[in-house]
């Protein structure tokens, strides 16, 4: 009697709940509104979700990653294998890390007692600038393409100022993945501190020297999602695709496997533009 999906949905649903109430003028939480934690609003949906999964007698279970913008802070909640990357002038500068306790056994929420919690989530704090491209991807995403597919999804939709002049370089540190454009002179400051996916709750200073204005309308993140959802599905449909991120991981267990994987795909891109309402709106 178990619907992954329903439990996801009702997830979601309640964290999206969750974090109007910050906006509610006759809720509580409307006076913190600029103390809004991502991990405390997953909590609250999780606890409120394992109550209706419990009342339906439903079991279920997903990972999570949960986002909250205020002012330049990008706040982060991620549990599990899905994540979060920010592309800046056509560079990775930033990317969550998967949970897993073994290999294809990531973290997860769910209804059964030996569950992960909302604890468990890697915590993080950007400063992110105008310009910014955030993507949040499910596992689907992540299994079948390599950072390198994603900023050349990324790349073909964003205008040539906000693209890298050289082709970014992937590198190893501590098992955590950075991106450093050693020709792109827009982006000095990402050479000299290349920014490390760090150690979870720490605040991380994504470098913001490079300077530039671009109105929202000369970049459309639903195509960007669309783009790169479409490669994500492609991949996970070729059991004889010449290689994958997750047929990588499989073969350093010793696993025999080709292609890519069939997963949930979900892809959410936002572009970082200035607030577009009234003066006095938080």
């Amino acid at each position: 009697n178990a619907d992954p999906s329903l439990f996801a949905r009702r997830l979601m649903h309640h964290v999206c709940q969750e974090i109007q109430r910050y906006e509610d003028i006759d809720d509580e939480l409307f006076s913190y509104y600029f103390d809004a934690a991502p991990v405390d609003i997953l909590r609250r949906a999780y606890e409120i979700t394992v109550d209706e999964m419990d009342v339906a007698a439903l079991r279920g279970s997903s990972t999570a990653c949960v986002v909250v913008l205020r002012g330049d802070e990008l706040r982060v909640a991620n549990l599990g294998d899905c994540g979060l990357t920010v592309v800046r002038q056509g560079d990775m500068v930033y990317r969550t890390e998967e949970q897993q306790h073994s290999f294809n056994f990531p973290y997860q929420l769910g209804t059964e007692a030996h569950s992960d919690t909302p604890s468990d989530a890697q915590v993080f704090r950007l400063k992110i600038q105008k310009g910014d491209v955030i993507i949040v991807g499910s596992d689907g995403v992540f299994d079948n393409l390599f950072d390198e597919d994603i900023l050349e999804e990324v790349n073909q939709h964003l205008p040539h100022i906000m693209r890298a002049a050289g082709e970014p370089e992937l590198r190893y540190s501590n098992d955590s993945l950075w991106y450093e454009s050693q020709q792109s002179d827009k982006l000095d400051a990402i050479c000299q501190n290349s920014v490390v996916a760090p150690a979870p709750g720490t605040q991380v200073v994504v470098p913001s020297d490079a300077k530039f204005s671009l109105p929202q309308f000369h970049v459309d993140p639903s195509a960007i999602s669309r783009a790169i959802a479409r490669r994500a599905k492609r991949v996970s449909e070729d059991t004889r695709y010449s290689e994958s991120p997750f047929q990588m991981r499989a073969m350093q267990e010793g696993l025999y496997y080709q292609g890519g994987k069939r997963d949930d795909i979900t892809v959410i891109v936002a572009v970082v533009t200035d607030l577009e309402d009234t003066p006095d709106r938080r």
